[in-house]
């Protein structure tokens, strides 16, 4: 969902540079290695695109499968699968893989983040573990884990780092129409409307080329003002040439069609505007934004549509709990399969924490280090750059730059903090590095 970083000399120094394309001639991100691989990408899709599922693990019906906190055990009655990413075998896109011990369902009944799925034979008598009042089913979990998901382990509380400024509107920016996950889901799958500010970008002849954020007019967070404004990084629009159309499609699901459970299409605007950040560095990555303005005001009466609020303050989720997490946001977008690389017409979810700066820059130090000795050592976390992530398993990857990343705030409104745009590796300990939107306060106020 994001670049993957090649190391190439500038001016003596040693720098991070995309090099693969995927999704046509309008994608910059890159797998890890140097293996040149170059995928078309067509939304509708033709008949080459497709999407091929994950392996799975039988579960057999009878089996009575619940969630408990990831720190507790389950009595074990299904092998771990070999972890295919630790070991390298596979390069994966967002990844959001259950806990490999037990056997995560093969439906949308699997346990989110902070919690692991554990399966038994149905006349095992789960008092005899004390599970009654703590193996709870995964809707529930989900519920309990979006409830709670700005406290630390054992219930910590989290405090802001500033007050929220007002907001306004009927439908407040930050708010979504969701009343929880569809049926059918593979792990790891968006439901329609779960993320109504996360938006596909298009070229005229639909090839898909990322993702981006419906932001709301300016900071001042006023949905009663019409907006047009959409924010993507800006790396995914490096080949995009001037007399190029550029399509942003709101309120999609299914990129492939419009397919049960939507209950409502989609909408697309044309962008009339492209502006990147002037000191944007395709070398370094460095204040990887754009802002696109549309043709016309951007229709919020669809429930799968929506505004993420923009953020109150530089710190506003800097919030380090006591067993050194962070706050916890999600990341949803369109990109590539993890298995085969394939464009996924589902967009997919991850939950990450976000990671400190010193932390982050210390992993992105030895991970550069690691792959050319005194690169890390001359390497610096740039302001417009935050960390999320660093968890084996869960991640944001190639294929879907530009995806936001959102943070619940006190007032339970999303906040986009993030934009997906670069990182080492994939789904390693390492974080992954995002545009840290609240730097670019005045200049959206101003364009």
């Amino acid at each position: 969902m994001r670049v993957f970083l090649s190391l190439v000399s500038v001016l003596g120094v040693t720098w991070a540079l995309p090099q693969l394309q995927f999704g046509g001639p309008t994608d910059a991100d890159t797998r890890s290695f140097s293996e040149a691989e170059t995928l078309s990408v067509r939304v509708p899709g033709a008949p080459s695109v497709g999407s091929a599922p994950a392996p799975s693990v039988q579960v057999t019906n009878e089996d009575q499968c619940c969630c408990i906190p990831a720190d507790l055990d389950c009595f074990d009655l299904y092998p771990a699968v070999d972890d295919l990413v630790g070991q390298g075998l596979i390069d994966p896109r967002i990844v959001n893989r259950p806990p490999a011990q037990p056997q995560q369902l093969n439906t949308v009944d699997t346990c989110p983040a902070g919690y692991k799925t554990c399966c038994y034979a149905p006349d095992l008598d789960l008092t005899v573990f004390q599970r009654n009042n703590q193996c709870i089913s995964p809707y529930a979990a989900s519920q309990q884990l979006n409830q709670h998901q700005h406290t630390g382990q054992y219930g910590e509380a989290w405090s802001q780092g500033c007050q929220e400024a007002p907001v306004y509107g009927a439908k407040t920016c930050g708010t979504r129409s969701y009343a929880g996950p569809v049926s059918g889901l593979s792990h790891g799958q968006a439901s329609p409307g779960e993320f109504p500010w996360t938006c596909i970008l298009l070229n005229q002849n639909n090839d898909f080329v990322g993702s981006c954020a419906v932001i709301t007019d300016d900071f001042s967070n006023n949905n009663n003002a019409p907006t047009r404004k959409v924010i993507t990084a800006a790396h995914k629009l490096k080949n995009i040439a001037t007399n190029d159309l550029l399509k942003v499609r709101v309120g999609e699901w299914d990129a492939s069609g419009f397919n049960a459970p939507e209950q409502q299409s989609h909408e697309e605007y044309t962008v009339v505007r492209i502006l990147k950040h002037p000191a944007m560095s395709l070398t370094r990555l460095s204040d990887d934004i754009a802002l696109l303005t549309v043709d016309r005001d951007i229709s919020l009466s669809s429930p799968y549509v929506n505004t993420a609020c923009l953020p109150s303050c530089d710190n506003q989720f800097d919030h380090i709990f006591t067993n050194g997490s962070g706050v916890r946001c999600h990341v949803a977008g369109w990109g590539k399969d993890e298995i085969d690389g394939t464009f996924q017409f589902i967009p997919k979810k991850v939950d990450l924490s976000l990671v400190p700066e010193t932390q982050c820059e210390a992993k992105l130090k030895t991970a550069l280090n690691s792959r050319q000795p005194g690169v890390g050592d001359r390497f610096v976390l740039h302001p417009s750059e935050v960390c999320a992530g660093g968890e084996v398993g869960k991640d944001a990857c190639v294929g879907d730059g530009g995806s936001p990343l959102v943070c619940q705030a006190k007032s339970g409104r999303w906040t986009v903090v993030g934009l997906v745009s670069w990182g080492i590796g994939c789904a390693s300990d390492i974080p992954g590095v995002y545009v840290k939107v609240s730097q670019y306060r005045d200049w959206i106020n101003a364009n």
